[in-house]
C-alpha cells in the first residue's frame, strides 16, 4: 500500500538529504570518486565516440577540467558567470561541464535548434520577420547576451552560426571542438600546465543552493526559459535512483544528444559507477544495429525514434541484440503494446526503466521500482504481472513527494482521482533564470505543477493521462501550438486556427489543426493551406494529423481555444495525414 497522509504521496522507500547528499560541492565529490575508482581499477576508459573511436580516461576527465579550469581563471572568470555549451556529442564535453563548476560558473546548455537556419542574423530576420520565435539564430544570439556569456563551446556542426552569433558579441569567444576557421580550438583550453588544486580551490563557503547550470526548455508559450538548477538539484539527479546491479566495467551505448540534462546526469552517473559509456556524435537507425553489435553494451539509453526504430526497422531481424540487459527511456511514455514488441526485440532485457520528470523536477518517478531482479523480460509475464503495472509512468523515487490538485480549484484529490500532478522535494528548480513571473505561476507554496494531468492508485503506481497545457509532444519534439496558430493565421484566407494534438501509439502525438476561413477563400483547399505551414517549420512540427476546416473554432468566456473540445473532436475524426513535400 502507498504512504498517505493528508492527501500527499510519499515514496515507499524515503531517503533524508543530509544522508544522501555529501556536504561539498558537486565538482569537488565527483573529482574525489573518480580518483577512489581509478586508484581501485586502473585507469580505464570512461567516455568513448563510437563513430570516431576518440576516447577519454578517468585520468584525462581530471586533467582536462584542472586545465580547462586554469584557463577560465586566467581569463579572469568569477564565480557566478555563465559560461555557454552548445554541443551535440562529444567526449570532451564531461572535462568541460566539470572545470566550469570547479570555477563556480554556470554552464548553459543550448540547443542544437537554437542555431539552425540562415547564416546570418540580419538575413534570417528579413525571411522571418512575421514569425520571430522562427528566428533560432536570432534567439541564439538573445541568450548569449541576456546571460552575459564571455565565453561559448560548440561543435563543427554549429560553429559557423555561433560564428555568426559572435559578430554582435563583441566580447564573446567561440571554443570548437576539432577545428573551424574563425573559432578557437579546444585545445587551447588544456594546452597549458594546470594550475594546482590550491590555487583552484574556492575560498568561499559551500552554498547547496548555488546555481551550477542553466538549461533552457523548450518553452509552451513562446522564447526558452533558462532552468537553473544548484549543487542539491543535481545530487538529487545523481543519487537518488541506483539501480542495484550497478556495476564497474559495464558498457553503456548513449545514443541522444548529451547537451541537455539526461546527457550530463547518465555520462556522470556513469563516471560515478566507473562505467564505459559509447556515445553516437552522429547517427543514422542502422549505425544503432552496427553499434550494438560492435560495444555488445548492457545498458542503453534510449529515446523514442530509436525503440522504434529496433521494434521495426529490417536490421533488427538480423542483428545482435543479445549482450542489452536494461535500457532507459525519457521524454516519453512508451505505450504497453510497444513495450511488449520492444522486449520481444531484445532477448536478454530484463528491466525497462522509464523515467518521468521533466528539466524542471529532474527524476520524478522511475518505473519499475524494483530492480533488475525483477525479470519482466517475457511478454508473457508483463502481461500477467500485475506489480509491473507497464501502463503506469513508476512510483516516487526517494525523496520526493507527490500530490494531486484539481485543476481549476486546486483542491487536493485521493488515490485514483485525476488532476494535475505536484511534486515537492529536492530536485525542484531553483527558479527561472530572470523571470520571476514564471517561475511564480509553476511553484507554488513550494510545490512545482508539472501541467501534466495523472493519477495515483492504492499500490503508490502513478499514472499519466494527458498535457493540461498546449504543448504537444511528437517523438519527444515539443511543438507548441500556438506557434504554428500564428502561422496558419497569417493566410490570407485564414480568420482563426486551432492546433491539437491527437494521440498516435507510436509517436506520442500528431499535430492536428482546425482552420476557419474567411469570406471569399470558400476554394481554399485544406492540403494548400498544411503546404503554406510545412514551408514554415521544422519537421516535428509537420501537421500529421491533418487539417479540417471549421465553421467556428470553440473558445471559452476568457476568449481561450478551448482545446479539450476540440481534442475530442480530433479524436473522433480520427485523421492520420502525412504530407509529402
Amino acid at each position: 500500500m502507498a504512504q498517505v497522509e493528508n492527501k500527499v504521496l510519499l515514496p515507499n522507500i524515503q531517503r533524508n538529504v543530509e544522508d544522501e547528499f555529501p556536504n561539498q560541492r558537486i565538482s569537488d565529490f565527483l573529482v574525489a570518486e573518480v580518483e577512489k575508482l581509478k586508484e581501485r581499477y586502473g585507469d580505464e576508459q570512461l567516455f568513448t565516440d563510437w563513430n570516431t573511436g576518440s576516447c577519454v580516461t578517468s585520468s584525462q576527465l581530471i586533467e582536462d577540467a584542472y586545465k580547462i579550469a586554469s584557463e577560465f581563471k586566467r581569463r579572469g572568470f568569477q564565480p557566478g558567470e555563465v559560461i555557454s555549451c552548445l554541443v551535440h556529442s562529444d567526449v570532451n564535453y564531461y572535462s568541460f561541464l566539470l572545470a566550469t563548476w570547479m570555477s563556480g560558473c554556470i554552464l548553459s546548455s543550448l540547443q542544437h535548434s537554437f542555431s539552425q537556419g540562415s547564416l546570418t542574423v540580419t538575413s534570417l530576420r528579413k525571411v522571418c520577420q512575421p514569425f520571430c520565435f522562427l528566428c533560432t539564430l536570432d534567439l541564439l544570439l538573445k541568450l548569449l547576451q541576456t546571460s552575459r556569456t564571455r565565453l561559448l563551446l560548440c561543435d563543427q556542426e554549429g560553429a559557423e552560426r555561433c560564428l555568426a552569433a559572435k559578430a554582435e558579441c563583441d566580447e564573446l569567444e567561440v571554443f570548437v571542438l576539432g577545428e573551424f576557421k574563425g573559432c578557437v580550438s579546444f585545445n587551447r583550453l588544456i594546452e597549458r600546465k594546470a594550475f594546482t588544486i590550491d590555487e583552484l580551490k574556492r575560498s568561499d563557503p559551500y552554498d547547496p543552493n548555488e546555481t551550477v547550470s542553466m538549461v533552457f526548455s523548450s518553452g509552451t508559450t513562446g522564447e526558452p526559459k533558462g532552468i537553473l538548477l544548484t549543487h542539491l538539484n543535481i545530487y538529487s539527479y545523481l543519487l537518488t535512483a541506483r539501480p542495484n546491479a550497478n556495476r564497474p566495467g559495464m558498457k553503456t551505448l548513449f545514443v541522444p544528444r548529451i547537451g541537455n540534462v539526461m546527457g550530463l546526469v547518465f555520462g556522470l552517473r556513469g563516471a560515478l559507477i566507473y562505467t564505459k559509456t559509447y556515445l553516437m556524435s552522429s547517427y543514422k537507425d542502422e549505425w544503432l544495429f552496427q553499434a550494438i553489435e560492435e560495444i555488445k553494451p548492457e545498458r542503453a539509453m534510449l529515446y523514442l525514434p530509436h525503440i522504434l526504430a529496433i521494434t521495426k526497422h529490417p536490421k533488427s531481424e538480423t542483428s545482435d541484440l543479445s549482450s542489452i540487459e536494461a535500457v532507459f527511456t525519457a521524454g516519453m511514455s512508451v505505450s504497453k503494446n510497444l513495450q511488449q514488441k520492444f522486449f520481444l526485440k531484445l532477448p536478454s532485457l530484463k528491466t525497462f526503466f522509464m523515467f518521468y520528470g521533466m528539466t524542471e523536477l529532474a527524476i520524478a518517478t522511475m518505473r519499475p521500482f524494483s530492480d533488475y531482479e525483477q525479470n519482466i523480460h517475457r511478454v508473457e509475464v508483463l502481461k500477467e504481472n500485475h506489480r509491473s503495472k507497464p501502463e503506469s509512468i513508476g512510483q516516487l523515487c526517494p525523496m520526493n513527494q507527490m500530490k494531486v490538485v484539481d485543476e481549476c480549484t486546486r483542491e487536493m484529490l485521493g488515490p485514483n482521482q485525476a488532476g494535475e500532478l505536484c511534486f515537492k522535494g529536492p530536485s525542484v528548480f531553483k527558479e527561472y533564470w530572470n523571470n520571476p513571473e514564471a517561475t511564480a505561476d509553476i511553484i507554488i507554496d513550494g510545490w512545482l505543477h508539472t501541467g501534466d494531468i495523472g493519477y495515483y492508485d492504492s499500490d503508490g503506481d502513478i499514472f499519466y493521462v494527458r498535457r493540461s497545457k498546449e504543448l504537444i509532444k511528437y517523438l519527444g519534439h515539443h511543438v507548441i501550438p500556438s506557434q504554428l496558430e500564428t502561422i496558419l493565421k497569417s493566410h490570407p484566407g485564414v480568420e482563426d486556427a486551432a492546433v491539437v494534438g491527437i494521440k498516435c501509439e507510436d509517436c506520442g502525438e500528431l499535430p492536428m489543426a482546425y482552420a476557419m476561413k474567411k469570406p471569399g477563400y470558400d476554394k481554399l483547399e485544406a492540403i494548400k493551406l498544411i503546404n503554406f505551414l510545412h514551408d514554415r517549420v521544422h519537421d516535428e512540427a509537420m501537421l500529421r494529423g491533418g487539417l479540417v476546416f471549421i465553421d467556428e473554432i470553440p473558445r471559452n468566456v476568457m476568449g481561450k481555444i478551448s482545446r479539450n473540445q476540440l481534442r475530442e473532436r480530433a479524436e473522433l475524426e480520427a485523421l492520420h495525414f502525412t504530407s509529402s513535400r
